[in-house]
């Protein structure tokens, strides 16, 4: 059966009431923008029809390339259409004809939350496109009943954009004049998992996500996730086998418990993927083919209002990233870790740990002088230079992080730093509290970026008292500095110490 370029959009005329102000009603717009954007993306050039529910059980549907559907309670009341569309999905699967390269043909749309799976049970597998606002103070749903604005254009138009291309993947793949290379599927060196999120994450992981596809690489999961818990792990760790990298976005909400769990969706994932993890480090030691793997764990640097929950959460997943060198924890802004994400898998990020020559960074290799690493936070570093000075007076060799140029190389000389320094200082002068212990964190991961020696010692030096629970900086073997006014030599006594033996 050849499918025909026609996509139908199938909805029920209760939900396209005109809106307030006159305006036409939220199908009707959803058609023309939608139409628009195809013209302008797609060279297939598809037909919308717009396709009432008592339309529809007069149409042949299975020709059609693309079906749409307006998923609310009204539209599924109608027996008769619910069954076509079972049915129509179980003959599409029969045929092998469901998914095209990957995409579902039929695509639920949601213009406020809802949930179809138990009257569309052929479609309960396949991801749902929310054509709504997450209200951040409330949590409660919005739906769109102005299109342009900020909140618009970061919520309903980047996922229209989103369908919109995932449409014409449909049709490039059914009707392109262009036969695919042999050898043309991707890879899983181009395949990523972008972990689920909380509702105030959803927008970054969308940007993420489209970033992703633009640029040629797969982004699973690709179904929904079960609602069952023992389901829902074995769909994640079957995703993750497929996966040269996952990413977890973490903002101030826990997430939902699936079924049989005490633990979020995104607790769980990043569980499972920090197993995954640790396999393939075990898989690595003794396979002909290596398979890198690695995590990207990005918490939101505007966190306000956090749970305890979400808290240890937090604090559990920094942990548990520090014992291991294929795991990060990143508090950057979102352009940022973009940028991180593009280095971990263009460049091969931490794998690569061949020497590069960048502005800003000076190779030593002269091991007669021992290399103090002295981590400052940017508003910092005009503080730091009586330590630096009696430090070097001392006859060390002083190093400090760079944050000039390109975060790429900024993140470059931080590593390399790590991985050649003999002891390091924490300065903590004007920096939070949580920036001062992922820098600890850092150099308990040093082995990850090639470090090949025990640092000779490592300490926190507190420029003037500090409200902060010491008992964590001596489980992590760090002395503490200073914490009596301004810079003493003395304060360095016991750091001194330690090296010299």
């Amino acid at each position: 059966m050849e499918l025909n370029k026609k996509i139908l959009l199938c909805y029920s005329e209760q939900d396209n009431q005109p809106i307030e102000g006159g305006l036409k009603g939220w199908v009707s717009n959803f058609h023309k923008f939608l139409t628009t954007l195809l013209s302008q993306i797609s060279r297939v050039s598809p037909e919308i029809l717009m396709v009432q529910d008592h339309e529809l059980a007069e149409m042949e549907i299975d020709e059609a390339a693309v079906l749409i559907l307006i998923s609310t309670e009204n539209f599924v009341q109608n027996e008769s259409i619910v069954n076509k569309l079972n049915d129509f999905g179980k003959l599409a699967k029969s045929q092998d004809r469901l998914l095209i390269d990957g995409v579902c043909r039929l695509f639920k749309v949601h213009k406020s939350p809802f949930n179809e799976d138990h009257k569309l049970p052929e479609f309960e597998d396949f991801i749902s496109y929310d054509f709504y606002m997450i209200d951040p103070l409330t949590g409660e749903a919005q739906e769109f009943k102005r299109f342009f604005g900020g909140d618009a254009e970061r919520s309903y138009w980047m996922k229209l954009v989103d369908m919109a291309y995932d449409i014409d993947h449909i049709f490039e793949a059914i009707f392109s004049e262009f036969e695919k290379p042999e050898g043309s599927e991707i890879s899983r060196e181009k395949t990523v998992y972008l972990a689920s999120t909380g509702v105030d994450m959803v927008i970054q992981r969308d940007i993420i996500k489209r970033e992703l596809i633009r640029h040629g690489y797969r982004v699973l999961p690709q179904h929904t996730l079960a609602k069952e818990v023992h389901l829902l792990e074995h769909q994640i760790k079957d995703d993750l086998s497929n996966c040269r990298l996952s990413i977890h976005l973490i903002g101030e909400d826990y997430g939902y418990k699936p079924k049989g769990s005490d633990l979020s969706v995104i607790d769980i994932q990043n569980r499972i993927a920090s197993e995954h993890t640790h396999e393939m480090l075990e898989h690595n030691k003794s396979a002909e083919e290596n398979l890198p793997f690695s995590r990207l764990i990005w918490v939101s640097p505007d966190l306000n209002n956090v749970s305890e929950r979400q808290k240890i959460f937090i604090e559990d997943l920094k942990s548990d990233a520090a014992t291991i060198e294929e795991a990060e924890v990143l508090q950057i802004p979102l352009p940022d870790l973009k940028a991180i994400i593009r280095e971990e898998l263009v460049t091969g990020g931490r794998f690569k740990k061949e020497r590069r020559e960048i502005e800003g960074f000076t190779h030593h290799d002269n091991e007669e002088i021992k290399v103090i690493y002295l981590i400052q936070d940017k508003q910092d570093t005009g503080k730091i230079s009586p330590l630096k000075d009696y430090l070097e007076e001392k006859g060390f060799k002083v190093v400090t992080p760079s944050y000039e140029g390109d975060l790429v190389d900024i993140r470059y000389i931080h590593q390399e730093n790590l991985r050649r320094c003999d002891a390091s200082i924490i300065y903590f002068g004007d920096a939070k509290e949580a920036w001062i212990r992922t820098k600890l964190q850092d150099l308990l991961k040093a082995p990850g970026f090639g470090r090949q020696k025990s640092l000779q010692a490592k300490a926190v030096y507190f420029e003037g008292k500090k409200e902060v629970d010491l008992n964590h900086y001596e489980k992590n073997n760090a002395l503490v500095l200073g914490m009596n006014g301004g810079f003493k030599p003395e304060h360095l006594n016991p750091f001194l110490t330690k090296l010299e033996k």
